[in-house]
């Protein structure tokens, strides 16, 4: 064992160039991959450099970390079974083309989704939903799809995920911050709900996705969701979290 691993510290590191032509890909792909922490890298020097073990690109090359990807329908990101994302938004229609196509993937998968958002956002949603050919009233009469407009308290709210994620098969959540404002929760209680765990299992076939408006959220409530969330998408990007406290 020690001697495999003094082999491992000593083999030559790839560059992000020939990462690229080890698994023929652009070298966009190495980085967005490196992003959302699908691919392993290690940061070398002043200008934090990508560098590549041979035996992590032969590990991800044969898929045993791909295996447990998870395509989210949006920017073609990709993210770990059980992730907790957050979704900083300008305007209601980047935070609903995000939703829509988070939704779409789901369903599209045979997962259970459940949106959690305004009436009239929930609203929006279900018309674009019908726009693009997904039969919303399908996915709702199945039960494939939920609806809610959110709970008073962190405490009913957490009971209730915890009854939706408890049922068997894959599912994905999208919440829209904007419920908490209209039930008047303050930070500590936004806080609350996003730190219990006990609905976030982190098994197989699950995600999490919360969205928060730069323009009705302060900077404390933007600091706060990420430092909660493992991932973030921010102007069309996914990154992990600089400040996250999740591993």
């Amino acid at each position: 064992m020690q001697k495999q691993k003094s082999e491992h510290l000593n083999e030559r590191l790839l560059d992000i160039r020939e990462a690229a032509e080890f698994l023929h890909v652009s070298e966009m792909s190495i980085r967005r991959w490196t992003n959302s922490g699908a691919l392993k890298c290690y940061r070398l020097g002043g200008k934090r450099e990508r560098r590549f073990h041979m035996r992590d690109m032969e590990e991800f090359l044969q898929g045993s970390r791909t295996d447990r990807l998870k395509a989210l329908g949006v920017g073609g990101f990709r993210v770990p079974d059980g992730s907790h994302m957050t979704h900083f938004y300008s305007g209601k229609e980047e935070a609903l083309g995000v939703s829509t196509s988070y939704v779409i993937e789901g369903l599209r998968r045979g997962e259970r989704v459940l949106a959690v958002m305004p009436p009239e956002r929930a609203g929006e949603l279900m018309k674009n939903l019908k726009r693009l050919g997904r039969s919303a009233e399908r996915g709702i009469e199945s039960g494939r799809l939920l609806l809610s407009e959110g709970m008073d308290s962190p405490k009913e709210m957490i009971r209730y995920l915890t009854g939706f994620t408890e049922e068997p098969g894959s599912f994905r959540l999208v919440g829209d911050g904007a419920w908490t404002l209209r039930k008047n929760w303050d930070l500590v209680a936004l806080k609350a709900l996003e730190e219990a765990g006990n609905f976030r299992d982190s098994r197989k076939g699950s995600l999490f996705l919360c969205q928060y408006s730069l323009e009705d959220f302060s900077g404390a409530h933007i600091m706060m969701a990420a430092e909660l969330h493992s991932h973030v998408i921010y102007k069309g990007r996914l990154e992990k979290s600089l400040y996250s406290h999740r591993k």
